[in-house]
């Protein structure tokens, strides 16, 4: 029994049974919801008992195999810390709570709405105590409890459980008068009950049932069998469909069904009047109606006598109270949120958002409170996004915000012995790994590759960057269009996107035309005098093919017969938009079912919108408003109405034209120089109007350069060709025998060297331009991934050169899907909770993990076409060739592996800094961690028998990089989370991810009858 439960054999089926069910919870949560997975998988028993046995089995491991040894130490800490980790979730799955504060200005608040539902039971006013029992509306089960109330019992059980049910009010001898009525205002329009005694909220409006005088904008009253209406204001009073009404004054009149009633706010009409009626719930479709809600029907027994209480979901006890009376006992009822009281009071000063400029995005938010504690003096705090108000056990982090900008919602966490024990573990957790590295007993036994392995980790980690200045060439004028060199300094114009970035216009001209022609160039044109073509002489250009469309059938409706049509072509001239109907039609359709003309039509639809506003000067926000709320920039056309002073206004009312006017003459004559003057005269006001600080000089020019050298687009085919070539002539002189020349080797390893380190010239220029490190949206990171890529083949080339020529192929392969359609290069700002030092400390590290993963799947696809190609002749060459591959695949992963579990428990406290939990089993996490524990499996598979071969070793290496796939694309892209991209939209699969995985099959059943030949004939002989 003890071999079997501390087996490595154990370990890997536990391991793989988790990430399955781990994996299954995230398309849960994407079609039903959150708390859907973790009723399902997360908090299920048995998951924990599973989690439960994988403790116990890494415990005991570290007996089994003799872990306690000196030389097996770092190992030995990795263990034991995953243990730990493991003990801190458990206490903070049980002990630890999370929950919301929402504070408005001017307010202040002691206590916290928990996460955790419960039934509140409350006696009559003489008891001074309550009951909370637990119970998940969402999950249901059997519920029986009891009270004690002066030595009597009340028996509680639930009787009906409804998902979705709506009030009906129904006729009894034990009822209260009751009425049902139909409300119409401002904030609230729909049916409701109202019963003697109760008072209710319809959005701004106070509606009351009282007989005494009442604080409310409607009050009812009953008394002597008839129902009387009083408002506030004056009531109208007519027929339903009559136009004739008589006015009252501002008192008591009579209520009657079927007639309107009209005060200043509001319309009522009083549809059902009951003298002796009780609420009762009446289950419904849910997505029928949409007053529909959850109830739970209890029956409450005391001295043989039961009664029914219908209580309603609310999000608060104190709304949607329901009382029960035996005698003169009553037991009030309520469901919702579990309420904590704190022994302090926050006091909401001031709460402020700030926003990019020129856009509605936030840049950050954050609340300025008071903290209240009896017998210490008031303490002030500011409250942000990663910077959270610590107190008395509790932490509060900045969440979110009202509306109307005036009241703030804190996310709040009490878990301090869960966290210590679970940061003990990543800290143990990352100590281990790392010691790993260095160690002389672990498998990094060289001294260059465990120094290089070190200085690749801490080179994430670093952000030396320098000012950076740009040459420019002078290239020679055209007389049809705008010279380069003028239109270079046009495109050092500041211009403000709708996103709030300001940039240079060369910038949006590069963006507008890669996304409607997908070119650099427009017939000889760079973008920024193609920009300036589209304003001054359109004309021209209306009737060139430069329109990208990507799809026969969008070429067939159109009526070209090329991947390119003209603006003509689309908007033709006395005929308007062809695609007009079309388009309405595709953005009717749910994503799913769109197919791939549907795309490339909204595609083109977005382009040509592009083009009409590039006509209509829609992009040229280049002059700053003063006044304007959010230093939003303005067109040419709106500019001067924002303008201070009369010199301002005529200045902006002409300037725009005036400068095509000149540019249209400098076209002619070649003289630019009014042109230029004018261009100055604009750049000057810029810098003298904005609100706000501008980029400098030297930063615009780096950013024309790095638009101008396009070092990403042009690196994935050198990558790619270097490294195909590299690979064909390695491979070709194992089958031949002839040996490989060390000058050739040295040659491949200088080209790949080159366009390393102009990759990393553009990483450093882009960090520089955009101001945070690179690794912010999925085009960032893909670009970085590769970097990494291309390093982790330098680290390994003194083993193989296969290792350099691998990682050229990859980082190739991953430049080339940044730069496909779906992903986005534009340089973007940052969203509040991007804005952290964690974005480069957690990023770079787990990104950088997928660049070792991916060498190791590499590697093994190599293997693979080794093993299918092995014959008699060849078979020692390639035996030797497979084994020394196989040793640097291993270290690879494991490299791979310890960096992507310490990138992703540094994501986990990153989390917890930002959003109070430091995990949350959020798809994104997840998927980090069934990647963990697929690589895990796959490293100890040399641990279990049937598993350890060489080509079992590399085909696992190769499938096990679908786990990383999954968690960079399958997440962002189909599942639903804090992370995700498209929302989990169920967008359609490319082909060429079929294609991938029908060859990677092919060539594994071949590699597999070829080796299996070949042992066959070993064996023989």
């Amino acid at each position: 029994m003890r071999k079997l439960l501390f087996s490595p054999a154990t370990m890997v089926v536990l391991l793989i049974m988790a990430a399955f069910f781990m994996g299954l919870a995230t398309f849960i949560e994407n079609d039903f919801g959150p708390k859907a997975a973790k009723n399902a998988i997360y908090n299920a028993w048995w998951f924990e008992v599973l989690l439960f046995l994988l403790a116990v089995n890494f415990f005991g491991s570290i007996f089994d195999r003799k872990l306690y040894k000196k030389r097996k130490w770092p190992v030995l800490l990795f263990h034991i810390a995953f243990v730990i980790i493991l003990i801190g979730a458990a206490i903070t799955r049980y002990f630890g709570y999370e929950g919301t504060m929402h504070i408005r200005e001017g307010n202040a608040s002691s206590s916290i709405l928990l996460h955790e539902k419960a039934l509140k039971v409350k006696p009559t006013e003489a008891h001074n105590f309550q009951h909370f029992f637990d119970y998940d509306i969402e999950n249901p089960s059997s519920f029986e409890e009891a009270i004690e109330l002066d030595g009597e019992t009340y028996d509680i059980t639930l009787s009906k459980n409804y998902n979705a049910a709506i009030e009906k009010a129904e006729p009894s001898e034990e009822g209260k008068p009751t009425i049902g009525f139909v409300l119409a205002g401002r904030s609230y329009r729909g049916f409701s009950y109202i019963t003697q005694g109760e008072k209710r909220q319809y959005g701004m409006l106070t509606v009351a049932f009282s007989d005494t005088d009442t604080a409310a904008d409607i009050r009812f009253s009953y008394k002597n069998d008839t129902f009387f209406i009083e408002s506030r204001t004056p009531i109208a009073q007519g027929r339903m469909g009559d136009q004739q009404q008589r006015k009252l004054t501002a008192g008591k009149t009579a209520l009657e069904t079927k007639k309107l009633y009209q005060t200043a706010n509001v319309n009522l009409v009083a549809q059902e009047l009951y003298e002796s009626a009780n609420i009762i719930a009446a289950p419904v479709r849910a997505q029928n109606h949409k007053a529909s809600r959850p109830a739970l029907i209890f029956n409450v027994s005391h001295n043989n006598k039961d009664k029914k209480v219908v209580v309603w979901q609310s999000r608060e006890f104190t709304n949607n109270i329901s009382t029960v009376k035996f005698g003169e006992t009553s037991l009030d009822f309520a469901y919702g949120y579990k309420v904590i009281e704190l022994p302090f009071e926050i006091y909401l000063n001031d709460f402020e958002i700030e926003r990019y400029p020129g856009s509605h995005s936030p840049s950050s938010f954050s609340s300025h409170v008071t903290i209240y504690q009896e017998g210490k003096d008031p303490k002030p705090y500011h409250i942000y996004m990663n910077n959270i108000l610590k107190m008395e056990g509790y932490r509060f982090y900045q969440s979110s915000y009202d509306k109307d900008e005036k009241g703030t919602i804190l996310s709040v966490n009490h878990d301090t012995t869960g966290t210590t024990v679970t940061y003990i573990g990543y800290f143990l957790l990352t100590l281990g790994l790392l010691w790993s590295l260095v160690s002389k007993h672990t498998f990094l036994r060289n001294t260059k590759i465990k120094t290089l392995s070190v200085l690749a980790f801490f080179m994430f980690l670093l952000t030396p960057f320098s000012d950076l200045k740009a040459q420019h060439k002078t290239h020679h004028v055209s007389e049809n269009i705008v010279s380069k060199k003028h239109a270079l300094k046009f495109g050092k114009l500041l211009i403000q996107d709708d996103q709030g970035r300001t940039k240079p216009v060369n910038t949006l001209a590069s963006d507008i035309m890669r996304k409607i022609s997908r070119k650099s160039k427009i017939a000889g044109m760079n973008p920024a005098q193609f920009f300036l073509e589209m304003h001054v002489n359109p004309e021209n250009l209306v009737h060139i093919p430069f329109i990208k469309v990507g799809n026969d059938r969008v070429q067939q409706i159109i009526g070209i017969n090329s991947n390119y049509a003209s603006y003509t072509d689309i908007v033709a001239p006395g005929k308007g938009y062809k695609l007009s109907g079309m388009v309405e039609k595709v953005y009717a359709k749910a994503p799913a079912e769109r197919n791939k003309a549907d795309k490339e039509l909204i595609k083109v639809d977005e382009r040509v919108n592009i083009c009409y506003g590039m006509f209509t000067s829609r992009f040229l926000r280049l002059f700053p408003a003063k006044d304007s709320a959010i230093d939003k920039w303005q067109t040419p056309d709106n500019a001067w109405k924002y303008a201070q002073n009369p010199e301002d206004s005529a200045f902006l009312k002409d300037v725009t034209g005036v400068y095509f006017q000149e540019l249209s003459k400098a076209k002619k004559s070649g003289d630019y120089t009014q042109a230029t003057e004018i261009l100055n005269g604009i750049k000057k006001y810029q810098r003298s109007h904005a609100q706000y600080e501008l980029p400098s000089e030297s930063k615009i020019n780096m950013e024309l350069t790095y638009y101008r050298w396009n070092i990403f687009k042009k690196l994935f085919p050198f990558y790619a060709t270097v490294g195909l070539i590299y690979l064909f002539i390695l491979v070709g002189s194992i089958i031949s025998g002839k040996r490989f020349s060390p000058w050739l080797n040295r040659s491949f390893m200088i080209l790949v060297l080159i366009g390393f380190l102009a990759h990393t010239a553009g990483l450093a220029i882009r960090w520089y331009i955009s101001g945070h490190a690179p690794m912010s949206n999925g085009y960032e990171s893909m670009i970085f991934v590769s970097w990494v890529t291309i390093l982790a083949g330098f680290l390994f080339n003194r083993y193989s050169p296969f290792s350099l020529a691998a990682t050229a192929i990859l980082g190739g392969f991953t430049l080339m899907v940044a730069n496909l359609s779906f992903m986005d290069p534009q340089i973007t700002n940052l969203v509040p909770v991007l804005k952290s030092y964690w974005l480069t400390l957690h990023v770079s590290v787990i990104t950088g993990s997928y660049g070792f993963l991916g060498l190791g799947a590499i590697l093994g696809i190599i293997n693979l076409i080794l093993f299918m190609l092995q014959s008699k002749k060849n078979k020692t060459r390639i035996n030797e060739t497979i084994e020394s591959l196989t040793v640097i695949n291993h270290k690879t992963l494991i490299l791979g592996v310890i960096f992507l579990t310490i990138g992703t428990f540094l994501g986990a406290v990153w989390a917890n800094e930002s959003w109070g939990r430091y995990w949350g089993w959020d798809p994104k996490e997840t998927w980090s961690l069934i990647t963990i524990i697929v690589y895990t499996v796959v490293t100890h598979a040399r641990l279990v028998k049937n598993m350890n071969g060489i080509f079992v070793f590399n085909v696992l290496s190769v499938y096990a990089f679908f786990s990383v796939l999954m968690t960079y694309f399958g997440v962002n892209y189909y599942l639903s989370g804090l992370h995700s991209y498209a929302g989990g939209d169920p967008v359609p699969i490319p082909t060429f991810v079929y294609v991938s995985i029908g060859l990677l099959i092919t060539l594994s059943l071949l590699s597999w009858v070829n080796h299996k030949n070949m042992r066959n004939i070993q064996a023989k002989q």
